[in-house]
Order: C-alpha cells, then sequence, then structure tokens
C-alpha cells in the first residue's frame, strides 16, 4: 500500500479496536481465571500504526497487547480490511523506562548500588568493613576503588559511579584508604580494596535486596555444586552455582595488562542468564544461607553451560585478611 493507503486503513481500524472494550465476549474471556500474573495484567488493546513492508511500500502495523486477542476477530477485521498488508506483533505490556535502584544515588548506602574511584566508570559496592579501629568503610575492587593501582591514598570516590551520573565532588561518598597492589608480573590473590566513608554518610549494611538480609562470613569451605546469590550495579540480583574452587593460573585482562590469579572461585549462573556482566565488580558473593563467601572481580560472556559466560571470585576469607579488616552484618 502506499502511505495514504495505510493512513485510511488505520482510521478504520481504529473502530475496530474502540470496539474491544464494549465486546461482551472479550469482557467475559478477561474475567477472573486460572492464568498468569503477565496475562491477568496485560491490558486490552491493539495499537496501530505505519510500518515499512518493502523499499517503496508500506503496510499496517498492528501491535497486540494481550495475546487473547492475537488470532480473535478483531485482528481478522483488522487484516481484512487492509487488505492482508499488515504487520501484526505481540507486544504484551510496555512499561515506562526507569533506571534500577543499584544505578542510582543511594541513601543510605546499600550493596550492590554503583560506586567508584573518581576516574573509573562505575563497580558495585561490596559490602562495609571496619578495621581495628572500628572506622567504618566500603569495600570492593582496587580496579573500581583504586583504578589499577593508579589511584592515590585519599582519591575521591563517588556514589554512584561518574558512567552513572556522578560527579565529583557532589557526589563524593568518602575517600581511598587501602588497596592491595595488582601484581602484572607475578600472581594475585586478590582484587579488592576499601574507602572510609565521609562524615553523614548512613549505610545499611545488611540489605540484599531480594534476597534478604547479609547474615555474616561462612565458614565452611565453598564447594563445587554451592548455590550462591549476589547484587550488582549492573545485572542486580542473580543467582549461580559454583564450578570450580582453588582455581589456580587464571589470567584476567585489565587496562593496565594482564595478571595472573591463584585460588580463585568459579561460578555460573543459573538457567539462561549471566551471573554478572561489566559494572558487577566488587559484588559480594553469598551462599544460600546469606553468608558473605567470595567478591566478585572478573568474568567473560562465553563459556558455561548455558553459555552466558563465567564468573570469578575472590574467597572472602583472602579479602579480608589481606585488608586486616571484618565486615560490618
Amino acid at each position: 500500500m502506499n502511505l495514504d493507503s495505510v493512513r485510511n486503513a488505520k482510521n478504520e481500524a481504529r473502530e475496530v479496536v474502540s470496539q474491544i472494550a464494549r465486546n461482551d465476549v472479550f469482557r467475559r474471556k478477561l474475567g477472573i481465571r486460572a492464568q498468569s500474573i503477565e496475562m491477568a495484567s496485560q491490558p486490552s488493546t491493539i495499537a496501530l500504526g505505519v510500518a515499512r513492508a518493502t523499499a517503496g511500500d508500506y503496510s499496517l502495523a498492528v501491535r497486540v497487547q494481550n495475546r487473547l486477542l492475537m488470532e480473535g476477530e478483531e485482528i481478522a477485521a483488522i487484516r481484512h480490511l487492509a487488505k492482508g498488508e499488515v504487520d501484526v506483533k505481540y507486544i504484551g505490556q510496555i512499561q515506562k523506562r526507569q533506571v534500577p535502584w543499584y544505578q542510582q544515588k543511594c541513601t543510605p548506602l546499600r550493596i550492590g548500588c554503583s560506586v567508584a574511584h573518581f576516574k573509573v566508570t562505575a563497580g558495585s559496592v561490596g559490602a562495609f568493613a571496619q578495621s581495628a579501629t572500628q572506622t567504618t568503610m566500603v569495600l570492593s575492587n582496587n580496579h573500581v576503588l583504586a583504578d589499577e593501582n593508579n589511584a592515590t591514598l585519599g582519591d575521591p570516590i563517588l556514589q554512584p559511579g561518574p558512567y552513572d551520573g556522578g560527579q565529583n565532588p557532589a557526589d563524593k561518598i568518602g575517600s581511598l584508604t587501602q588497596f592491595i597492589p595488582l601484581n602484572f608480573t607475578g600472581v594475585n590473590t586478590v582484587d579488592c580494596a576499601v574507602a572510609t566513608l565521609d562524615a553523614g554518610i548512613t549505610i545499611d549494611s545488611k540489605n540484599l535486596d531480594l534476597l534478604g538480609q547479609l547474615g555474616g562470613v561462612r565458614t565452611p569451605p565453598v564447594d563445587i555444586g554451592d548455590t550462591v546469590a549476589k547484587v550488582g550495579r549492573t545485572t542486580g540480583v542473580t543467582h549461580g552455582t559454583v564450578t570450580a574452587i582453588e582455581l589456580d593460573n587464571v589470567t584476567v585482562g585489565y587496562d593496565n595488562g594482564n595478571a595472573t590469579f591463584d585460588g580463585q572461585i568459579e561460578i555460573e549462573g543459573t538457567g539462561t542468564l549471566p551471573f554478572s556482566r561489566g559494572g558487577d565488580s566488587g559484588s559480594l558473593i553469598v551462599d544460600q544461607d546469606n553468608l558473605a563467601l567470595a567478591l566478585l572481580f572478573a568474568g567473560g560472556t562465553t563459556g558455561g553451560t548455558n553459555g552466558q559466560g563465567l564468573t570469578y571470585a575472590n574467597p572472602i576469607a583472602a579479602v579480608l585478611q589481606a585488608l586486616s579488616i571484618t565486615l560490618i552484618v
């Protein structure tokens, strides 16, 4: 059809759409019944517009927002008046796009929210910790808080991270206090750092979002097959399974070069989802009892039984020992 013909068909189809709400049969179909929450929440409407059929032709765009309408008489009527020149797609319920909480400014600070050195993009708040002097600090990776050894102690730490709109000094929450240097010529066991929080910055040290409350630090050794989860800046709450432990000679690419790690934990996501993606670095990994067991620091986008990549993490005991800190729970 030419563009004018499509527009005419669209106007005629509007009357068909307007009759849906007045159709007693369809209203009965939408009554209380055994169906999924997704089905129950879908609007009983059809959106109409113009779509491209070929390089010089157009068709009537028909966007269906309730599956019950896909094979109904309403779609058949629209197909008929448009002489079959339609582009029908089921689109379901449309929601506004909203930035998830973990990429926004968080008050109080929470596990999993966006954080970074003022020259770094963004990573995740792993947990909150304290030193022997009882100083409250935020725990994450060296490459998140210390810019892969390039930072200076006292540098500003922002929440959210710069990639998520954090500005220095407006969004400064603390200062880099300590980091374990990354060794690009030898062997590493951890990628970690802490930053002391500024006066007046409040924290929620236990909230793990949908997972519940952080219960403490795991003492039994991590084992292959253990069920784990995390809250991170990019993918939020995810679940996974430990697929390898005591993994040595893991080579990780950094901006400053490759670094080799020994004694690491490997995790893959549950089902068809990845366990982590870029920006989840620094996330605290917990077991099924919400006990801290590892600090996420690296991962890939391929591999694993679901093809969504594997995630690598430092055992939490090694992190706490290296920094001489304890978790606040």
